[in-house]
């Protein structure tokens, strides 16, 4: 499966996601490329080559710049990208604010040249994260913007990453009907088994970390993790 991450609000979860499925990927020994297309942040960056001397033989990583000076996707660039990834069979493309925005922008242009067709052919979901709170406005005002794409609901799964609240007094899954839902490690975000988690998604963590952990805390990060890649599975 190749899956692109979007999402144009900052901070909405996306490269959190790609983290959660690097780790899917070890723990089910399927050897999957890790793509940085975000040129804004350096996010998952900063994640692989924290664990570049000690991850997984199925996780690889590379980034890419699909962006022109025009801050515009560049033709040639998305074209050689795409050959690329056609090549592979699991890929997981983090795609930044800005790169989520203008990939949809690219996707609208290019409607006519069948680019959800060859999307589809090549076997590329588009996962789509909305987050709460003070993010809902611009999650959903993007996940908006996708939705006049015709025919780009038969590729793209949407997220619901709970970690800053509801959207109009539901929750984030309730408000998009979402099949993916991410939440806190721990309900109590200041919690030192929260801050713990959070630390480790900065600097970087293999799933062999986690096994390393002592019992109760490892039991509550693999039962964590188990429901999220059981969603990812069912789609």
């Amino acid at each position: 499966m190749k899956q692109f991450i979007i999402q144009s609000k900052g901070g909405a979860g996306k490269s959190y996601l790609a983290k959660l499925l690097s780790l899917k990927a070890e723990k089910e020994e399927r050897e999957t490329y890790f793509l940085d297309c975000d040129n804004s942040s350096a996010s998952s960056t900063k994640f692989f080559n924290g664990i570049k001397d000690r991850k997984s033989k199925y996780v690889k990583f590379s980034s890419f710049n699909l962006l022109g000076p025009d801050k515009k996707i560049d033709r040639t660039r998305f074209d050689t990208f795409l050959s690329e990834v056609e090549k592979l069979e699991n890929v997981v493309a983090d795609f930044g604010a800005t790169s989520s925005d203008q990939l949809l922008y690219y996707m609208m242009e290019e409607q006519k040249n069948g680019v959800l067709e060859t999307f589809a052919e090549m076997n590329i979901q588009l996962l789509l994260v909305v987050a709460g709170g003070g993010s809902a406005k611009e999650c959903v005002e993007f996940f908006g913007l996708a939705n006049k794409i015709p025919g780009i609901g038969s590729i793209t799964h949407l997220v619901a990453n709970e970690f800053q609240g509801g959207v109009n007094g539901k929750t984030v899954k309730e408000f998009t009907n979402s099949k993916i839902q991410i939440g806190k490690l721990h309900d109590d975000a200041n919690s030192e088994a929260q801050k713990e988690w959070d630390k480790l998604m900065i600097d970087g963590v293999v799933y062999s970390d986690i096994m390393n952990i002592t019992v109760i805390r490892r039991r509550r990060i693999v039962n964590y993790l188990d429901n999220i890649f059981n969603q990812i599975n069912s789609l």
